[in-house]
């Protein structure tokens, strides 16, 4: 890549630019103070919610921006394309040099001693101390590698060459967390679905409000909810059978904090309530009335032909002095293929002037407890626990981790004894290297230092 960055300037500058370490703390903050945008502002509502929450123009802006939906945002995923080349590049840019230095011939490194730390002598000449210092070296850091001279002795050592790579788990753990964020915002889904007790379900409403089908049927069997004496819940649960082409495959109980998974979608238990089973209503049409029991959200067929269903129902509505009481809207069909009419229903003998041929009057109302069910399915989840360990495993190699090297020179003081040099280098953390040196100097000596 170097000679191609020298015989394509242009290409170098783009390279420079990609490898700068300020360009990767610019886009991370870029992605932190977005993010911050992304938890303050609702994502995926309706535009009325915008418009009641920011006004006309931020509903716009937020709009325009897709500050609504941001994590699918053009711009948000560009972001995340240019930190995955930033990494990429720096990650290549300086990896040849940590290689070389890692596969650097220890014969070279015995030439370049650095500065002596430690300095003692011991009694006897250089060889006769060779093979102990070369076994205590050996033992607190690891191969030893010798080189002859005319001053004496070098022994040299090194450990965690390896640790450089480090900053390179990490690079690739970042790597691999925005490929499962993406995968997970492209080929996810997330919604809700509200289950009434002993009916089945075959699609949930997504966060983006579209209807999606699931490929499989899920019947809540039975919802309960124990509470506090306080009257305040303690839990609830839902007995739930997955159905896949009409057959039972599993039982599972979903309570809070307690999900269950199906074909790789995860439930959670999210809400409860109450919601209407059936009404039994005062049908008239023209002259003749008819008790009818209407099913909520559904078609029934009436004595005369007709058809009805509740789409609405409320227990309590007040009118001020009107009216209070239950309240439900009912869609109305003459015949299979007539034009739908939405109309009121109140409590029977309400007095309210009856409009039309038509009319209903609500005579008791059965209401079924629901379970509010959320319905996840993030097919990069496993990318982002793969790409966490990673990080923490870099982070544990770089910052407990070094490159560390020591040298001894033995050489003869011409008075029978041998004169001991230790001195060492690291790419980080001096202060553990200081203790190292230390610590080799102690196992070393076999009596008190003497002056020389």
């Amino acid at each position: 890549m170097s000679k191609d960055k020298q015989s394509n300037p242009g290409l170098g500058s783009v390279w420079k630019f990609f490898s700068s370490v300020k360009l990767s703390f610019s886009l991370l903050l870029i992605m932190a103070l977005t993010s911050i945008a992304g938890t303050l502002i609702p994502q995926k509502e309706p535009a009325a919610a915008y418009v009641r929450g920011f006004g006309e123009a931020g509903a716009r802006f937020i709009h325009f921006l897709g500050l609504d939906d941001m994590y699918h945002a053009p711009w948000f995923v560009l972001i995340m394309a240019l930190l995955a080349a930033n990494l990429i590049i720096c990650s290549l840019d300086r990896l040849p040099t940590s290689l070389k230095l890692m596969k650097k011939d220890p014969e070279s490194d015995l030439k370049s001693m650095r500065r002596p730390k430690e300095k003692f002598t011991l009694p006897g000449v250089p060889g006769d101390n060779q093979d102990r210092l070369q076994g205590a070296l050996a033992k607190l850091v690891g191969p030893v590698h010798q080189g002859d001279s005319k001053d004496g002795i070098t022994l040299f050592a090194q450990k965690g060459a390896w640790s450089r790579l480090g900053v390179y788990v990490v690079h690739a753990s970042v790597l691999v967390i925005l490929i499962g964020a993406l995968v997970g915002n492209f080929f996810g889904f997330a919604g809700n679905v509200n289950i009434a007790e002993g009916e089945t379900v075959d699609q949930i409403m997504l966060d983006t409000r579209q209807p999606m089908k699931l490929g499989f049927s899920l019947k809540l069997n039975k919802f309960k909810i124990t509470f506090y004496d306080s009257g305040m819940p303690s839990e609830y649960r839902s007995d739930v059978t997955f159905i896949k082409n009409g057959k039972p495959v599993k039982d599972v109980v979903m309570i809070v904090n307690d999900p269950a998974e199906f074909e790789g979608i995860d439930f959670y238990q999210a809400s409860y309530g109450t919601t209407p089973k059936w009404l039994e209503v005062k049908y008239t049409h023209g002259h003749k009335s008819y008790d009818v029991k209407l099913p909520y959200q559904r078609w029934k067929e009436l004595p005369d032909g007709g058809f009805a269903g509740v789409s609405v129902f409320r227990e309590n509505v007040r009118m001020g002095q009107m009216y209070q009481g239950p309240a439900a809207r009912i869609l109305y069909r003459a015949d299979a293929k007539g034009e739908t009419k939405e109309l009121s229903a109140f409590r029977a003998g309400a007095k309210f002037a009856r409009k039309g041929p038509v009319n209903f009057e609500i005579i008791k109302a059965v209401s079924v407890p629901y379970s509010g069910i959320s319905v996840k399915y993030d097919p990069g989840v496993w990318f982002i626990w793969v790409g966490c360990t990673m990080m923490v495993v870099g982070f544990f190699i770089a910052f407990y981790f070094a490159h560390r090297k020591v040298w001894l020179r033995l050489t003869e003081t011409g008075k029978g004894r041998t004169r001991v040099e230790i001195a060492g280098a690291t790419n980080k953390n001096r202060p553990g290297l200081s203790r190292l040196l230390t610590r080799l100097a102690v196992e070393l000596k076999d009596q008190p230092q003497e002056a020389e």
